[in-house]
């Protein structure tokens, strides 16, 4: 994801000279370590707290609690940290998220931060979400851009087995001070299924989605994970093909997997820059009580 640090770099170095808004890293990153490990599918893979992240309707088979973090040391000395928390009342679920991209001293801009809010509502196996999303882009001189957003998700969930899901992020952009932050409107839809019952021993998981992002083109992407848990003890293996996001190039193969205990989940994922190239390797946690 080394082209995904460099296109901020590009960027800030274009911002101050037409006067344009600079655009946001942290929201067109996968929303968890899991999905990174899948080419960056996420709006389908509803139960994760990370979901605040892709699609606040995601949230809405949580149970009782979840909470998730990651930590993804970059390329080019930047370093991305991501948290995120759900819980149950009802039929409701609420979540809140933050992801913080610190960039190196060499770079024009410091960091790129969102912090984000989600709540949503269950009726059977359907589900509505909305979020509410900050975004802040501070430059080398300590000036700080600021914008307010909106994301809306719909999934249908039958249980544990399969998820249908669309998530449109960036509805509307509310500048809130400097050049304000350049958030295209995009849009998910995905696909999961478990091809088995995830309660059972063996676990296996595909999913497929399409993202449109306005001035881009349609990418499409699929994942796998696989492995088997036994006594609440297991491995899950994952990998995903697709074009990263910005259209830069880079590898479009990713790979990862995760340790399960009970209902804690350490989670790994590796990207490629290209044969030859730097890489980038994410660490997450996932806690499910």
């Amino acid at each position: 994801m080394r082209h995904l640090v460099f296109a901020a770099f590009a960027a800030a170095l274009v911002a101050p000279l037409s006067a344009q808004a600079p655009a946001s890293i942290v929201n067109v990153l996968p929303p968890s370590t899991r999905s990174a490990a899948m080419a960056g599918a996420g709006v389908a893979l509803v139960g994760d707290a990370g979901s605040v992240f892709i699609n606040p309707s995601g949230l809405a088979t949580i149970k009782v609690l979840s909470l998730e973090g990651a930590f993804s040391p970059m390329p080019a000395g930047a370093t991305l940290w991501q948290g995120a928390g759900a819980f149950r009342v009802g039929q409701f679920n609420f979540g809140a998220g933050a992801a913080y991209l610190v960039l190196p001293d060499t770079a024009d801009y410091a960091n790129n931060v969102t912090w984000v809010g989600s709540a949503d509502y269950r009726y059977g196996l359907l589900a509505l979400g909305l979020s509410g999303r900050y975004v802040s882009v501070t430059d080398s001189g300590g000036q700080v851009n600021r914008s307010f957003t909106t994301d809306a998700g719909f999934t249908l969930a039958v249980f544990d087995i399969m998820a249908l899901a669309v998530s449109v992020q960036s509805i509307g952009n509310q500048n809130l001070s400097g050049l304000g932050v350049d958030l295209p409107t995009t849009t998910h839809l995905g696909y999961m299924l478990n091809f088995v019952d995830p309660q059972e021993t063996a676990r296996f998981l595909g999913i497929i989605e399409w993202v449109w992002t306005e001035g881009e083109a349609t990418r499409f992407l699929i994942g796998v994970e696989g492995g088997a848990v036994v006594s609440g003890v297991g491995v899950v293996l994952r990998a995903g093909y697709g074009p990263p996001p910005l259209a830069l190039g880079g590898s479009r193969w990713t790979f990862g997997g995760g340790v399960v205990f009970g209902r804690l989940g350490l989670d790994y994922a590796y990207q490629a820059e290209d044969l030859f190239g730097d890489a980038i390797h994410s660490f997450g946690l996932r806690l499910t009580p």
